[in-house]
């Protein structure tokens, strides 16, 4: 249970922002990587599919990925600490690009909703996911998101109203959609009032220049971490805080719940707009 035995007194957890490059196709040697960062603060994130490398061919892999992810989860709960990282799923339906939250309040995975497919971008070999996730560190509340997921302001906005005091975005992102990652990551922080970790592979992996710029923001979407190259940065996620912030922008607080807003209201929108008839100003429909 925890934070603070249920929010009966405020939590800091210190989170550490790992702008790492993966050893492409060695997933065993990226968690030795995990677990030593995980002794520099209570919880590391790694980049997009850095269990593997960004882009590594995945074939032969899977019991190897499930190994090293059980050694960076036996790590966790040794330690006591967690890990945020990027890693393919194999399900049924095909393979995944998932990030894995590995604590010891127990193991969460969230598989990337929106693959991108677009421009120098292709993920046509995985299947997309069909859940949000939470993870949770001492009874603080992770949202998980991969990459372009964060375009979908819907994504972090539920785990925000699901509780969550961090929302984490892993990413792979090349260098022409820096401009756009510099607009929407503010925003996402803001309009949720909740902590902000984003982080980047950086350099070359996968045909793609990868542009780094791994950062941390406040609840109301202030950077107060950032890492230069390849390195790390550390940022103070305070519950107070959050608290506090929350109090000053009451955006979840005020949030419509009574609203179907997606399968209801948006969908009845859209049916009204297209069967409407068309009228000119002051005519008959037409």
């Amino acid at each position: 249970m925890k934070y603070a035995e249920a929010h009966g007194a405020p939590m800091k957890v210190g989170l550490l922002l790992c702008q790492i490059r993966p050893e492409m196709g060695e997933p065993e040697r990226n968690a030795e990587t995990v677990v030593k960062l995980m002794g520099r603060a209570d919880v590391v994130v790694l980049p997009e599919m850095f269990m593997t490398g960004y882009g590594a061919p995945l074939e032969g892999l899977e019991d190897r990925v499930e190994t090293a992810v059980g050694i960076v989860s036996d790590a966790c709960r040794d330690m006591d600490k967690a890990a945020a990282v990027g890693s393919p799923g194999w399900t049924d339906e095909g393979v995944t690009n998932s990030l894995l939250f590995l604590s010891p309040d127990g193991d969460s995975r969230y598989d990337k909703a929106h693959l991108a497919r677009f421009g120098a971008y292709s993920e046509d070999g995985f299947t997309p996911g069909m859940r949000p996730a939470l993870g949770s560190y001492h009874g603080v509340r992770f949202g998980l998101c991969i990459c372009y997921d964060v375009f979908f302001p819907e994504v972090l906005h539920g785990r925000s109203l699901a509780g969550s005091s961090v929302n984490l975005c892993c990413a792979a992102s090349g260098v022409q959609s820096k401009p756009f990652v510099d607009k929407v990551l503010p925003a996402r922080a803001l309009e949720n009032v909740t902590y902000l970790a984003y982080v980047n592979n950086v350099g070359p992996m996968a045909g793609l220049e990868m542009h780094g710029c791994s950062r941390g923001l406040d609840p109301f979407g202030r950077t107060v971490a950032e890492c230069d190259g390849v390195g790390t940065a550390m940022m103070t996620i305070d519950t107070d805080e959050l608290e506090r912030s929350r109090k000053e922008r009451r955006h979840l607080d005020d949030f419509r719940r009574d609203v179907e807003w997606y399968r209801g209201w948006l969908e009845k929108s859209i049916n009204s707009i297209t069967s409407s008839p068309v009228r000119s100003r002051g005519g008959p429909a037409r």
